[in-house]
């Protein structure tokens, strides 16, 4: 057993790393199969949950084996180089009004918190259904209180406290609604729909409130974030477009809200905001941080288009902020993590601290800032990567950690680049695991597997990829390789411990 643990593991630069797979394997942790599953065999393989397999650090090419057909809906295969599983859990033709099954984003997590269940959107943004994964099983589409289909745009998540596993939010126009799944002792599901708030008399001028669509709660689904807005011209800008007239935070366990208006940074280094209707920018987004600390407002880098400096510059709304929750910048004042609008995500620090990840396209560098404590803010980024490292073809997208993994981010690349060129470009196309610490310190590369996906331009296939709560699986919009004539939905299994092996470095 001990010589096929050994003989199984890669060899690079993070030697140590033999030693502790082999510690697992002596106590029991790890389980080895003679078997070389390759990906287009099929198998119905299934991750022991102290199985830690092998893990692939390196920073060599790993194509794909697509086989001679995609897997079909409820079919796994395993990816011959890294054993990572991999299991088709859609078919779009059983989906109502819709040529795609989808995860839409990276950012928050298309499964509820017992695993039982995931969402699957429609291309057309406003369809959602909600499937059991582990037989396929169409449940039901998501609906509002008007049996109107919602999806994308209505911003559909599942409650992450762990409190209510079948509970769902989304808003409408200026509503923020719940959804409760009930089952009756037949087993047959309806939906129960609750109005949380509803914001119209406190936003009148305003037609909707939404996070635009990347946003996310805290993990504990209490606390929300807002843009209050309204379609108009906008006047320095000169096209029509939806004007912000308000950001708002709204606490679901007390009912307390919070907004703030242009007039509201009267005296504050965004005085010139004092005057206005509605703000001079509309941000990316708006979102909570995991922990309920702040409010970030995903602000661009502000510079006019002939690259001159703005009066906005070095401002509270020259990239992204952490605002209080309440709001009261006198009192905590915002803090800058991240250069612009561009891909972020969050992960947890060792120490449990919030961890903002985004690509700095400035510097080419993936940046990790704290948004709390002695070191937090922008000034104090830790590069936990350079961009040319993974090859310049590459686009980043980032995953929501849960807490249970902390120190590490989740990364997923695509590529334009035809796999076979991929001779600079290891990382292009593949799902990956980074342990946060500086560069200079080279830091664990997890390859978790390439992500089976043809990226040829188009943004739906960007092939998106988000991680549950519990930590141990990743749902992925993929084509196979464009062998898939539509986009359907996989998912990637983890085994559950394996962010142990980084304790042993």
């Amino acid at each position: 057993m001990i010589k096929k643990v050994i003989s199984n593991i890669k060899i690079n630069r993070i030697s140590i790393l033999k030693l502790s797979i082999l510690i697992f394997s002596l106590s029991g942790l790890v389980s080895c199969s003679d078997e070389k599953v390759g990906v287009s065999g099929g198998s119905n393989h299934e991750l022991n949950d102290k199985d830690l397999s092998e893990f692939d650090l390196s920073r060599d090419i790993i194509n794909p084996d697509f086989g001679r057909l995609p897997p079909v809906k409820g079919e796994s295969r395993i990816d011959p180089t890294t054993g990572t599983k991999i299991t088709r859990l859609t078919d779009a033709s059983e989906l109502e009004g819709t040529d795609d099954a989808l995860i839409v984003y990276s950012r928050y997590t298309p499964e509820n918190t017992n695993g039982k269940y995931f969402l699957a959107f429609g291309d057309g943004s406003d369809k959602s259904w909600v499937i059991e994964r582990a037989t396929g099983e169409i449940i039901m589409p998501l609906t509002d209180t008007k049996f109107r289909t919602i999806g994308e745009y209505h911003e559909v998540r599942w409650d992450t406290s762990g409190n209510h596993p079948n509970r769902l939010y989304y808003r409408h126009e200026l509503t923020f609604n719940q959804i409760d799944i009930v089952f009756d002792a037949a087993g047959k599901s309806t939906l129960e729909q609750t109005l949380l708030k509803d914001f119209s008399t406190l936003l009148p001028n305003s037609s909707m409130i939404y996070n635009d669509v990347e946003g996310d709660s805290s993990n504990d689904s209490d606390h929300w974030a807002f843009m209050a807005i309204h379609y108009g011209l906008h006047d320095t800008q000169g096209d029509e477009q939806f004007l912000v007239d308000a950001f708002v935070h709204y606490q679901l366990s007390t009912g307390e809200t919070h907004i703030m208006t242009p007039g509201d940074l009267a005296g504050s280094e965004l005085d010139i905001e004092k005057d206005r209707s509605y703000f001079s920018f509309r941000p990316n987004m708006v979102e909570v941080s995991p922990l309920g600390t702040g409010i970030v407002i995903h602000m661009g880098r502000k510079w006019d288009n002939n690259g001159s400096l703005t009066p906005y510059v070095d401002t509270w709304f020259d990239g992204p902020h952490l605002w209080p929750l309440d709001f009261k910048y006198a009192d905590k004042a915002p803090i800058k993590i991240s250069i612009g609008e561009t891909h972020s995500a969050w992960s947890l620090g060792k120490d449990g601290r919030e961890i903002f990840i985004s690509q700095n396209n400035r510097t080419d560098r993936l940046d990790a800032v704290y948004v709390a404590g002695s070191n937090a803010g922008y000034a104090n980024r830790l590069a936990i990567a350079k961009h040319s490292d993974f090859g310049w073809s590459n686009g980043f997208h980032y995953g929501k950690m849960p807490p249970s993994r902390k120190g590490w981010a989740f990364i997923n690349t695509y590529s334009d680049e035809n796999s076979s060129s991929h001779d600079d470009d290891w990382g292009a196309d593949q799902l990956i695991m980074m342990q946060i610490i500086d560069v200079s310190e080279d830091p664990i590369i997890w390859r978790i597997a390439p992500n089976y996906n043809l990226y040829s331009g188009s943004y739906r296939d960007e092939a998106p990829a988000a991680i549950n709560t519990l930590g141990n699986r990743i749902y992925v919009t993929s084509n196979w390789g464009g062998k898939l004539k539509n986009r359907e939905v996989f998912v990637f299994e983890l085994s559950k411990d394996w962010h142990l092996a980084e304790e042993f470095n």
